[in-house]
Order: structure tokens, then sequence, then C-alpha cells
């Protein structure tokens, strides 16, 4: 594509000079100089590439600078209760059972432990040049949906039903996960799925495409609080959802991404969507009838990198919008500078000894004595024991020995399933 933007710069006519040499790689300027610097010498080609390749599978890693000497970098990682599918990794109790322990010190202290295993096994990936899914920095994690109905098959994933419990452990989650370093973020949090999700799987219609009609005050009071929460905490991203939000899906929801998110929270950082949830609002929400017209809509809205069911996606299409006027040059170059910017805070532009996070090893944190002692005080914090007392109706007491128990159901015979959604549940012995 030979379209650039006016401020890119083209470097292909001249001598490259050392990568080390540009501007974006020195420590000694402000992160949003630099950031303008790397940005401000990409061709719109590049900055599409960059957007259009979020995590999931095939759609990631985002692909290399060369010129630049700028590497691959994987956007898709689960961290809800360990490191998933990377590996071996500590498996922590699911959230619902963290929250069921109302203990924000204990939330704080398992997510540093999940980012210092998540952080010491992507320095090893790197360094053997691994970009696949799921060994990235970048967390899409935590859950704090609002648990309303027993019958969506994430229940496990959140804090529960109480939006200021959800909030507050939320930022538990966000600063443990994020670190408490001034300069450098160990890995970052992605708080979702943003908004109004959840409900049962497809009754009367898919999680994927249902419209949640709310009225202001529900949606300021209940479903808005603890990402707000989230934010204020730190967070460096934020996750749309799939469904529509008063008719208008969330990924494309300029009031949402933009009005609420940015300008009302001054949120620095990037939206990435749900997977597939772009393509969705053309081919489950019917809001639109061309990739065009879903980048146009998805881009201005405030989405900034979309986490796609296939490589050739629908951001792919954001050059030929911008030819076409439907996007404008300023509204590409801040999502891609949001995304730069939170590199930049992950350290990956500046020398590995200044960065304390870059020394971290695998045999050091990953299924460590003190990992695997503090999920098991974890999971017995958790436990909720109902008294043997008469005052609790006709159950309680149980005055008959037990001595024998039936267990039934469709998934008794799967062990994975006990570990619960994104779980590790790669053991070593």
């Amino acid at each position: 594509m030979a379209l650039l933007f006016a401020v890119a710069v083209c470097l292909c006519a001249t001598p490259m000079a050392s990568s080390q040499e540009f501007p974006f790689r020195n420590t000694s300027l402000p992160f949003d100089e630099r950031v303008k610097d790397l940005v401000g010498r990409l061709t719109l080609e590049e900055m599409v590439a960059q957007m259009s390749h979020g995590g999931a599978n095939n759609n990631g890693p985002a692909p290399a600078i060369p010129e630049l000497g700028i590497n691959p970098y994987q956007w898709g990682t689960e961290c809800i209760s360990g490191d998933v599918d990377a590996g071996p990794a500590t498996s922590f109790p699911e959230s619902i059972g963290l929250a069921a322990a109302f203990d924000y010190q204990l939330l704080y202290t398992f997510a540093r432990a999940v980012s210092n295993e998540v952080r010491a096994k992507n320095n090893n990936y790197t360094a053997h040049g691994d970009y696949s899914f799921h060994t990235g920095l970048s967390c899409w994690s935590p859950v704090i949906n609002i648990l309303r109905d027993p019958r969506w098959g994430r229940n496990q994933e959140t804090y529960g039903e109480d939006p200021w419990l959800s909030g507050y452990l939320g930022r538990a989650y966000v600063t443990g996960l994020q670190g408490n370093n001034s300069r450098y973020v160990e890995a970052n949090a992605g708080c979702k799925h943003f908004d109004v999700h959840g409900g049962p799987e497809n009754i009367p219609v898919s999680r994927f495409s249902f419209n949640a009609n709310v009225t202001t005050r529900d949606w300021r009071m209940t479903f808005l609080p603890q990402f707000r929460a989230c934010i204020e905490a730190g967070a460096w991203s934020v996750m749309c959802s799939y469904n529509s939000i008063n008719g208008v899906p969330a990924c494309a929801n300029k009031e949402l991404l933009t009005d609420i998110l940015r300008n009302e929270w001054g949120f620095k950082g990037y939206v990435v969507s749900d997977q597939g949830a772009i393509e969705n609002i053309m081919s489950a929400h019917h809001y639109t009838n061309s990739t065009v017209a879903t980048a146009e809509v998805a881009v201005n809205a405030g989405t900034c990198l979309e986490d796609a069911n296939e490589e050739d996606n629908v951001f792919a299409s954001i050059g030929q919008a911008v030819s076409e006027g439907l996007i404008t040059d300023a509204t590409v170059i801040d999502a891609v500078s949001r995304l730069f910017l939170v590199r930049m805070r992950l350290g990956e532009f500046d020398p590995p000894e200044m960065n304390p996070y870059t020394k971290l090893k695998v045999e050091d944190y990953v299924q460590s004595e003190a990992h695997r002692q503090l999920s098991l005080e974890a999971a017995m914090a958790s436990a909720v024991l109902m008294k043997n007392d008469m005052t609790m109706g006709m159950t309680l007491p149980i005055t008959t020995p037990v001595n024998s128990a039936c267990v039934v159901g469709p998934f008794i015979n799967d062990p994975s399933l006990y570990f619960g959604d994104y779980s590790p549940t790669l053991m070593v012995s």
C-alpha cells in the first residue's frame, strides 16, 4: 500500500540508521515523545497491520517492523486464575472463589504471583523468538461482569453480583498484576467484557449478538462502576464485549468507548475487541453491511485492536476506509499510539538492564513452592461453610451419619473442567 500519513517518514530511500539511534529508543525522553516518534515512522500499511492482529490463534502476533528493529508482539494472554496455555503454570482458584474470601490482599498477592509467572515465561519465550498465542504480557483479565443469571457459562470468572465488590477486587487484581514500579508495567491488565455483558448463552439470543436494553440508572449504578474502578487502578486495556447496548454494538459504541471511557474517565490505554466481536458487528448484529463500514464504526468509536477469528479480518479494511475519508489519519494514529505506549511501559524499547522484570526466570517463579502454597491458602480461604444449625431450616442440621455420596452429571469424568474456565491445567511432577 503506497499511502503514507502526512506525519510518516519514508525510510526506504535513505541509508538505514541503527535502530538504537531513533528517538523512540532514547530513554531520557518522555514516553509520549518516544511514541510520537515511533508512530510517525510508520506507513499506513504498517499501522493497519498493528491494529488488525490482536492475538487469538492465527490473528497474532502483531508483525515485526524490521526497519525499526521492532519485534513481533503477542497481545493475547489469559491470566484470570494463572497463566493459561503457555506451558506449566500455577493454578489458582477461579475468580468467584477468590471473591468468596472477601480479601483484597489475597487478590493482590495472587495477581502478583500470576504476573511473575507471566513475565518470567515471556522472558523465556521471546529469548527463543516465540511469540505464539498466550505467551505475551497483555492479559485479558480480570472479568468484572456482573453475575445476574446462573445460566451464563462464565459466571465462575466473575467476582459476583455486586458492583462495589467487583470494583474493589478488580482494583486488587489490576494493581497486583501490573506491579508497583514507577516506570515499568510487569504485565498489563485488560478489564472485560465492556459492557453490560452476561446472561444465558442462547436464551433467547446468543451472547454473541444480544442487545442489552439498559436504563441510564442501571447502566451507571450496576454495569459501569466496577470498570471505572479498574481504570482508576491504572488498567492499560479494556476489552469491548460481543453484545449491543441499547441497539449499538459495544465495539462500535462511541458513547461507551469515547464519551465515557476516554473523555469522562480519562483512560489512556487501548481497547481490544473480544474474539470475533468486530466481525459480529456485521455478521451477527447486522449493524453494518461491509467490512469497510464495520472498520469505520469500530475505529471511530474507539476500538484500537481487533482480536479476530481469521487472519484476513475486518481491520484489514482500515486503509480503504482512510482512503475513502471514512476514518481520519489522526484517529488511526491515536489508536496505534495507544498500543505502542503500552509496549513502551512494558519496557520493550528500553535496554533490558533498565527493567527489573526482564531478570525474572522461569525456574524461580513458575510453579514455585511459594506459589503452590499461596494457591492452597487461596483455595482454603475461598471455601464457604454452612453452619449445621436448626435455624437454617429443613436441610440443616444433618443428624444422620453420611457414609457415601453419589456424584452425577455430564462432567464428572472430565477432570480438566474442575479447574474452571481459562485455568492452567498442565501439571509438572
